[in-house]
């Protein structure tokens, strides 16, 4: 009661030294004049002085404003978020740039991310490096999708790597028809094509490496060859029609040895011979590759056109020792004896290897020659030393 009591009196105290003021400043005015240049003011001596506190007050306040506003504290802070945008952005770009295959753009972003002192982007990506084996490591994923939606290629190609380790093909086709991004990641595309062989889809897997871009050209050719013995591989165990994509090939890749040996071994297994033995023909022909000639000891082929053929090559291409094996060997299967004998002796001659030497001992233990053939197997024992 006496703190109200003493808070009553304050006040009317207050009330009226405000009102004696007034009175006094009403009944003794006083003047004051303010000259500038050519310009005077004329105002009353308590208007002056209200008008000089005003100002006071007014210097006070910009004071302080200024302290807190800080023009260099505010161009530091300009600068560092210009800094953190760009190291971001750069983050990103060389992310990008590294699963596109672009080395050089991809360093380049870095040294801008050095440069703007760093992000924490590139340290977010990191942490889903480090136990990809681990049961939390798909919950991680997620909430690095939502946290960064921007990379979100990263996590795609990083959970493909995961499902390539584990063998899954199946898996991995389904995660690349779900995210098309990934079609980017230059060093995901072998693993896409080996999955499309592993489900029996060589066909696709061969149009996605012709068409892959910015791919070395020895590469391209390394994986159309690899594509195309697989592709030959499924129409062996589905029909011929199957061999149609290999049209798409270049004509260099389907002229390979090894690629023309399986389609023929595919067509006579379809039982097309007469296919086969021309497909066969016209490339040995340009080259009687050894890979070749061994077709041509298939007990599917027309016998009586194989022989000739392979004399043809004889007088075409010269004494080859892979030539002369394959000449003895059809020799010996059509019972000419004395030619097989003269075949396989000179290619045994010309290139002593363990093919013609077994294929030379063999010969004599068919005609019982026991002595030659023993004699043989020891040259060709001395031949493995």
């Amino acid at each position: 009661m006496s703190r109200l009591l003493l808070k009553a009196l304050v006040w009317l105290v207050l009330i009226l030294a405000a009102g004696l003021l007034a009175h006094f400043m009403v009944r003794h005015p006083g003047y004051v004049m303010i000259a500038w240049g050519q310009w005077m003011v004329e105002i009353t001596l308590w208007s002056a002085l209200g008008l000089f506190l005003v100002l006071l007050l007014a210097s006070w306040l910009v004071i302080k404003l200024l302290r807190g506003v800080n023009p260099v504290r505010l161009v530091r802070q300009y600068r560092d978020r210009r800094d953190r945008k760009t190291a971001r952005v750069a983050t990103g770009q060389a992310v990008n740039a590294w699963l596109e295959g672009d080395h050089q753009a991809a360093l380049s972003a870095l040294h801008k991310v050095v440069s703007a002192g760093g992000s924490e982007r590139l340290p977010r990506v990191l942490t889903l490096i480090p136990g990809q084996d681990s049961g939390d490591w798909p919950a991680r994923v997620t909430q690095f999708k939502q946290t960064d939606p921007d990379l979100v290629l990263v996590a795609d190609a990083l959970t493909a790597e995961r499902l390539v380790h584990s063998g899954d093909s199946a898996a991995l086709l389904a995660l690349w028809q779900q995210q098309p991004g990934l079609q980017r990641v230059r060093s995901l595309q072998p693993d896409y094509w080996r999955a499309l062989m592993d489900q029996g889809q060589a066909e696709v897997a061969l149009q996605a490496v012709n068409k892959a871009p910015n791919l070395n050209p020895s590469d391209r050719e390394r994986w159309q060859q690899q594509v195309a013995l697989q592709l030959i591989e499924q129409g062996c165990q589905t029909s011929v029609d199957a061999l149609a994509p290999l049209k798409t090939l270049p004509k260099p890749i389907r002229q390979k040895a090894e690629i023309v040996a399986a389609e023929c071994r595919c067509l006579l297994v379809h039982g097309q011979a007469e296919n086969a033995f021309k497909r066969l023909s016209k490339a040995l022909e340009k080259a009687p590759a050894p890979v070749l000639l061994r077709c041509l000891l298939d007990s599917r082929l027309p016998e009586t056109r194989v022989l000739p053929l392979a004399e043809q090559l004889e007088k075409r291409h010269g004494t080859n020792p892979a030539l002369m094996l394959t000449l003895g060997q059809l020799c010996e299967a059509q019972a000419l004896w004395g030619k097989a004998e003269d075949y396989l002796v000179e290619a045994w001659r010309t290139d002593p290897n363990r093919d013609s030497g077994l294929a030379l001992a063999r010969f004599f233990e068919h005609r019982q020659q026991t002595d030659r053939a023993l004699a043989q197997y020891r040259e060709l024992a001395q031949l493995g030393d």
